[in-house]
């Protein structure tokens, strides 16, 4: 727990709005900086690919046959 508090600036619990999921200090940069060295070394640190929304339709009308349109 000495470990998260200090990299929580010695806090247990931030008050800061934001704050809560990102560390600071030098065991926070450590961990951050591991995380992208094994993303690059796993092929993970790509840029995602374009969202296809021309397959999107929208919900059917209440009332209208929902499972049959599907088939």
């Amino acid at each position: 727990m000495a470990r998260v508090r200090e990299m929580r600036g010695g806090r247990d619990n931030d008050p800061r709005f934001g704050s809560r999921m990102r560390g600071e200090g030098i065991w926070a940069e450590l961990l951050r900086q591991r995380l992208h060295k094994a993303c690059a070394r796993l092929g993970l640190a790509r840029a995602w690919p374009e969202l296809d929304v021309s397959r999107f339709c929208p919900p059917p009308e209440a009332g209208a046959p929902q499972q049959g349109a599907l088939f």
